[in-house]
């Protein structure tokens, strides 16, 4: 018997090699072996010639869609129009646009909806300057429940809640928010010191007074810093700015109308109005009335006017420096994979 490997010669029938040591059952030729690997007719891949092929006009639609669904995508998202040149153009126009149209549409039949919303910061007015002197206060839609002595626990909760705010803005470091924060302090302490006459005469004021205030501080927020949750909150953003607009000029018209539409008298047999009180409770003067009022709307318009240059100076200052362009160019560069 002859190895099928080695090819010696063996006279006797053994079951392995006596020379390489082959089992002789076990041995498998390399051609076998390699004929073995090869995949078979049934497995072997079909030519890409018989693959089906998708349409060409298929392939450009498909195309298609996905390049509108990624447009629509990056239109809607919340970093859309987030580039140093957009937000130039949106400091640039959309303070003066909103207030020319608050002063249009408080001159037509809008100007009810426009009292309603200044009706929401009007008893905001009384209520937080109310908690500045220590007294409790609930607002309401339509009138706020005030109390009648002031009280210490108030004051110096709502002086532990300024210190609080202005303390997490210091480790957030948000300093607008720090000097806010300072400002009211302030403002309370001024108040405290006043006497209780005028305490009782400035929460009365600042039912309108307040509204005004209020709505240039809901205006204000437009410009809040570009990586806060506010800014990049499109609708509440611009819904701010607009709200804040009406509620303004509603507030602003009415006392620089004609002295006939000043709301005297008593109002929903509750009490007298903010004008007939202040007048007639507090011996102000009509003149005094209107004349302070006034002052305070020139007061909101100048910070207006110093908040919109701010807000011009600070984006075209971001729009020509190169950092925040890259910064920009790189969060909107398309994906690769």
């Amino acid at each position: 018997m002859r190895c099928p490997k080695c090819q010696f010669d063996h006279p006797l029938q053994t079951a392995e090699c006596l020379k390489c040591g082959i089992v002789f059952s076990k041995y498998q030729p390399p051609v076998a072996a390699s004929q073995a690997s090869e995949p078979s007719a049934a497995d072997a891949k079909p030519p890409d010639a018989l693959v089906p092929t998708e349409p060409a006009d298929a392939k450009t639609a498909a195309a298609m869609v996905s390049s509108l669904a990624a447009s629509l995508e990056s239109e809607l998202s919340p970093d859309a129009g987030k580039s140093p040149a957009t937000e130039f153009k949106y400091r640039l126009f959309a303070l003066p646009l909103a207030l020319l149209l608050a002063r249009w549409l408080t001159a037509t039949g809008f100007n009810m909806v426009a009292g309603m919303l200044a009706m929401v910061v009007h008893e905001s007015g009384h209520a937080i300057t109310a908690w500045l002197v220590g007294r409790w206060a609930i607002p309401t839609f339509w009138f706020t429940m005030i109390g009648p002595n002031k009280s210490w626990l108030i004051v110096l909760l709502v002086m532990a809640a300024i210190i609080l705010g202005g303390f997490l803005a210091w480790k957030a470091r948000r300093w607008g928010w720090v000097c806010a924060a300072a400002a009211v302090l302030l403002l309370q302490l001024n108040i405290l010191s006043a006497p209780a006459i005028m305490q009782g005469a400035l929460v009365i004021f600042a039912g309108d007074g307040g509204a005004m205030v209020l709505a240039t501080i809901l205006m204000a927020a437009f410009y809040a810093p570009r990586d806060s949750a506010l800014s990049k909150s499109w609708g509440v953003r611009w819904g701010l700015l607009l709200i804040g607009a009406l509620a303004f000029m509603h507030v602003y018209r009415l006392w620089s109308g004609p002295w006939e539409n000043l709301p005297f008298g008593e109002i929903e047999g509750r009490n007298l109005s903010d004008p007939s009180l202040l007048t007639g409770m507090y011996g102000w003067s009509v003149i005094q009335l209107v004349d302070r009022y006034l002052l305070l709307a020139k007061v909101c318009f100048t910070a207006m006017g110093a908040m919109y240059v701010w807000g011009l100076i600070s984006a075209y200052i971001a729009m020509r420096s190169p950092a925040p362009q890259q910064a920009y160019k790189g969060l909107n560069a398309p994906a690769t994979r």
